[in-house]
């Protein structure tokens, strides 16, 4: 990623975070629905234990990667405990996410999925669709320590600030790139990016928009 790459925050307000997070679940097939609240519900025993077990993994991988039962049978439950127990310990971002990548199959991406839904520390998820409504194309992106970092730090101070949880956070990103109007970020005026976002469901009002132009940028590099 050069220096010159930027990553925008589509969201201004609190109420528009909400909005799409709540898109993303109204839209959600009943299967799918069910398989993220399945690997929610055992976040509270996964800190009481501090580790994942193996049908946690495989939980996880149902929901968010198609990640087979076959991949996951392959690496033992010892050593998953023992990988995931080290990972979820107080530390770097960095070496966290790392850590968990020692796993067979295990790359950064899923790495900040396991982060995302189990450690205590609110970490993203290395998704492209969450990307691309930051107007990063994930292809041009490497996940490394430098990228890590700032996104981490980006996520968190925007989650904080608009007083939302990182989860609720992800799932408005994720469904917000659904809308397109992440392109329209990158190519279209102030006046044109208003109209395009109200046309598509986006909840703005042009009364208070000297209150809901800004856009939390952080550069890259």
């Amino acid at each position: 990623m050069t220096a010159e790459q930027q990553m925008q925050f589509p969201f201004t307000k609190q109420d528009e975070i909400l909005y799409w997070a709540d898109r993303y679940t109204e839209d959600q097939k009943l299967k799918r629905k069910r398989q993220e609240e399945d690997v929610i519900k055992i976040k509270c025993s996964v800190e009481n234990k501090g580790y994942l077990t193996q049908p946690n993994l495989m939980e996880m991988g149902r929901w968010k990667d198609r990640f087979t039962a076959s991949e996951i049978k392959n690496i033992s439950p010892a050593r998953i405990e023992a990988v995931t127990r080290d990972a979820f310990r107080p530390g770097d971002d960095w070496d966290k996410l790392e850590k968990l990548t020692a796993l067979e199959g295990i790359g950064e991406s899923r790495a900040s999925v396991i982060l995302h839904l189990y450690d205590n520390g609110d970490y993203p998820i290395l998704d492209r669709h969450a990307l691309w409504s930051l107007t990063i194309d994930h292809k041009k992106v490497d996940y490394d320590e430098k990228f890590w970092k700032k996104y981490v730090k980006f996520c968190r101070e925007k989650a904080d600030c608009h007083g939302v949880c990182m989860r609720t956070l992800d799932r408005a990103l994720y469904k917000f790139s659904q809308s397109g109007a992440a392109t329209a970020l990158k190519t279209i005026t102030d006046d044109m990016f208003f109209l395009e976002l109200k046309r598509r469901g986006y909840n703005i009002s042009r009364d208070n928009r000297e209150d809901t132009t800004s856009v939390g940028i952080i550069k890259i590099g």
